[in-house]
């Protein structure tokens, strides 16, 4: 199975291909059991993610949720003690984060800075350390989603 092979059928399963890469696909998968056997385990798949019901929840759902944490906050009075304010959400937030913030600028600056001089050449992709040119193929194997449903 050739990589310009495995790209034609993925993109033909995504976007209509010229009549000469439909004719290279076709040719290619009349030779190639390996290749005919990954298309119709895509086909499958798409056929199962298409026809999967989407869970949905009832019309009056969001309005039971607000009358339901109503009755709650109402059954269960606030206490705070004598002399002690409460701090607003949005105030405590910045006060909570600002260590985590600065830890995190931190170790930011020191992996950019590793990435950049571990590299041979200087640019975006290697200061995030990105050197090679991921493909989605490389990112998902349908045939451990097949496996994993009980198709393979």
């Amino acid at each position: 199975m050739k990589r310009s092979e495995l790209d034609l059928l993925y993109r033909s399963l995504d976007a209509s291909l010229t009549p000469e890469e439909q004719s290279r696909l076709d040719a290619a998968l009349r030779r190639d059991p390996g290749l005919r056997d990954e298309y119709e385990r895509l086909v499958r798949l798409r056929s199962q993610v298409e026809n999967q019901e989407s869970p949905s929840f009832r019309a009056d759902f969001s309005q039971r949720v607000m009358e339901r944490l109503a009755a709650e906050s109402a059954a269960r009075p606030v206490s705070i003690p004598e002399g002690e304010t409460t701090t607003d959400f949005e105030d405590a937030l910045p006060l909570m984060f600002r260590k985590v913030a600065v830890a995190a600028s931190v170790a930011a600056v020191l992996l950019l800075t590793y990435n950049l001089a571990t590299s041979e050449s200087v640019s975006i992709n290697t200061s995030f350390g990105l050197t090679e040119e991921l493909y989605p193929e490389d990112l998902y194997d349908a045939r451990i989603a097949l496996e994993s449903e009980g198709e393979l």
